[in-house]
């Protein structure tokens, strides 16, 4: 294949493990981060009951305290963790398909991850920064604020496409 066809097959790549990376945001969230498993207890009691119970309410949705931080963000290492956890898959799907797929990919899963943390941080700890005043800001800050109010909907905070996909999303008016 000639290198432009590479470079669109692996922006095409990109897109769909975007995609993918919002029904695994939807998986994770609502199956592991919501539910007590007994084998890996760590995200439901760091989630449910710690992020859930700080930010829960109109009151207490906005963490204005400085220990709030450590109860928004996930741990320094789980990003490259779940990003790394995907790439034998993603490879191994490149391999089997002889696409260029791999680094549009990887890329995907870490532009989805740190959108996720950033908006994530910045919907409990706003601070006036120019894209908290954005339209598409405040829409997806006001479904977030809707998860805490009845958290079994609105599980995505980038892009809804589990929420779609699954049955649980719900509108909101911002």
């Amino acid at each position: 294949m000639s290198n432009s066809v590479d470079i669109l097959i692996a922006c095409a790549g990109f897109v769909v493990f975007f995609l993918y990376a919002s029904l695994f945001e939807y998986a994770f969230h609502r199956w592991v981060m919501h539910r007590p498993w007994r084998v890996l207890p760590s995200p439901y009691k760091t989630h449910t009951l710690l992020h859930h119970e700080v930010f829960y309410g109109e009151e207490s949705f906005q963490g204005r305290r400085t220990q709030d931080r450590d109860r928004i963000l996930f741990e320094w290492w789980q990003g490259p963790f779940i990003i790394g956890a995907h790439a034998p898959a993603i490879w191994g799907l490149q391999l089997l398909t002889g696409l260029p797929l791999f680094w549009g990919g990887i890329v995907a899963m870490a532009v989805y991850y740190v959108l996720y943390e950033y908006l994530h941080f910045y919907i409990h700890r706003p601070a006036g920064r120019w894209i908290e005043r954005t339209r598409a800001f405040r829409y997806l800050a006001a479904r977030h604020r809707h998860h805490h109010r009845l958290w079994r909907t609105n599980f995505n905070v980038v892009f809804p496409l589990g929420d779609l996909a699954f049955g649980t999303f719900r509108p909101v008016t911002f």
